[in-house]
């Protein structure tokens, strides 16, 4: 070795540890990027087969049940090479699992139900430990909180609790699984009354990078306990969590969905602005969803406005709130008085509606404060002029508008969780099922309505939903202006310095 190169490699070194030393930030040189092995399910098996418990399976791609194993809600999300599936039997298996991992330089994600939209998780190779077996739920003898295993879902929890008089927080979505959307902070149709999903964590079991399994609460790393409520998908795998539950209200919801054309669109979102306000929407009235898209029966080539509300409680109540939008003719208009679980059959949110199938969809989020009623607008023309370039693209597109209520979210102290977002108060979203000849199309399409719903609110920062997150947005604009980003790093150091958990819009980019 000549004395140029000697020399050059000794400063690096020390440049290297200063680095290390003195930056929050993980290192470029600490990201266990393009160091990953290759595997098979024959050497993983003869390596942990007799580790893990009586039920565990292993397979990978050549087995009939690796597709339903690995599918994702949007395809274009879809792991670039899932070598091994590690389907796990019981909790502890996932630490041995992650431990494994570690000490062999194997890439790993967690998988429950497949959810999201971001293409960070398509750079994935490596192993999944897959959490669907993980299914227990245990009422606590206190009645006030409740075990969940770390692969339930929204149906299963709300059949299961709405029938012994409780509910939890869960996502809005039967499919969906509920720690997904949790580690996000975790929106529904229960935070005008009781918060986020996150914001009833109890307590949290965890496995870190290294395999270590360990208790995250307000006491016990209680560092970690705010990073897992916002950007918790950077830091662990839950296996299970005591979360909050409460005994029902009401025996039954009211649901009325409404079908208007075009004509309305103004009046509708003036109707909207003026029921709302900036975060005001009653607690008790925990969604209204709204949606663009074009429906058969009533036109091929304009769309129309659907919107669904849902509030817990009498009919007479809801009823009162809804008074504007009765006012306004509608196409249809449909409405009734139903429990949890059939409320989202009616609001086509259920685990057997269109929403939960697997599609190649492209598409852009943002957040808003009240709707501009003029880039609405604008959006719905936009949306009338693609699918008359396109007709093709017609079934699968869609323009939703989520209005959560925010009430008990927004009394929550801001700075107990890393949840940057309790300010934000209409969440929208475009997608678009594409078939690769029409991605390119799908994609200009959502930047533009993208761009239209940031220019309707001059000098508002972008703000986007981690969980409806697409890959591109800034980091600032996912996790916060306000030096959450700067706190999440330096938590990234302590408990990931490998940066292992680096698939889902990670905080550190590699």
């Amino acid at each position: 070795m000549n004395f140029k190169l000697r020399t050059l490699l000794a400063f690096s070194l020390v440049l290297f540890l200063g680095i290390v030393s003195s930056s929050p930030i993980v290192p470029h040189y600490l990201r266990a990027i393009d160091v990953s092995k290759a595997v098979t399910p024959k050497q993983v098996e003869n390596d942990l087969g007799k580790v893990l418990s009586k039920g565990t399976l292993i397979f990978g791609p050549s087995n009939p049940a690796f597709a339903d194993a690995t599918e994702r809600w949007s395809t274009h999300s879809m792991p670039a090479d899932i070598q091994v599936v590690i389907e796990v039997a019981q909790e502890s298996d996932v630490a041995k699992v992650v431990k494994y991992c570690h000490q062999n330089n194997i890439n790993f994600l967690a998988y429950t139900r497949g959810h999201g939209s971001t293409n960070t998780v398509s750079k994935f190779k490596g192993i999944e430990i897959n959490l669907s077996k993980l299914t227990g739920i245990a009422i606590q003898p206190d009645k006030k909180s409740a075990l969940f295993q770390g692969g339930v879902y929204a149906d299963l929890i709300i059949n299961k609790l709405w029938s012994q008089g409780y509910i939890v927080p869960t996502g809005s979505n039967g499919c969906v699984g509920l720690f997904g959307p949790a580690l996000g902070g975790g929106l529904g149709r229960y935070q005008g009354q009781y918060g986020l999903i996150s914001d009833n964590f109890v307590s949290l079991n965890v496995v870190l990078a290294n395999g270590t399994s360990t208790t995250v609460n307000a006491i016990s790393n209680s560092d970690l306990f705010w990073a897992m409520k916002g950007a918790g998908h950077n830091f662990g795998i839950v296996t299970s969590a005591y979360i909050k539950i409460y005994p029902r209200k009401a025996k039954t919801w009211h649901y009325h969905n409404y079908v208007w054309s075009q004509d309305k669109l103004e009046k509708v979102f003036e109707a909207l602005n003026r029921f709302q306000g900036k975060g005001q929407i009653p607690a008790l009235m925990g969604v209204n969803f709204g949606q663009f898209s074009i429906e058969p029966r009533i036109s091929e080539t304009e769309a129309v406005i659907i919107w669904s509300f849902a509030y817990d409680g009498p009919a007479a109540a809801a009823e009162k709130l809804l008074a504007p939008f009765n006012a306004i003719f509608a196409i249809s208009s449909t409405k009734g008085d139903v429990s949890y679980s059939e409320l989202l059959v009616a609001q086509q949110t259920d685990i057997n509606s269109s929403s939960c199938s697997s599609q190649p969809y492209v598409g852009s989020t943002t957040w808003l404060q009240t709707y501009n009623v003029t880039s609405q607008r604008a959006i719905y023309d936009l949306f009338n002029k693609q699918i008359a370039q396109n007709p093709g693209l017609a079934p699968g597109a869609r323009v939703f508008f989520e209005g959560y209520s925010t009430k008990a979210t927004q009394t929550i102290d801001p700075n107990s969780s890393s949840y940057p977002h309790r300010d934000e108060y209409l969440l929208v979203f475009f997608a678009v099922v594409t078939p690769p000849s029409l991605e390119s199309v799908g994609r200009a399409w959502a930047d533009k309505t993208l761009a239209i719903w940031h220019a309707s609110q001059p000098g508002r920062r972008p703000a986007t939903y981690v969980n409806y997150a697409v890959g591109n947005e800034p980091l600032e604009s996912i996790y916060g202006y306000n030096g959450q980003l700067t706190k999440l790093r330096a938590l990234k150091s302590k408990y990931d310095p490998l940066n292992k958990f680096r698939w889902y819009n990670p905080i550190v980019a590699y």
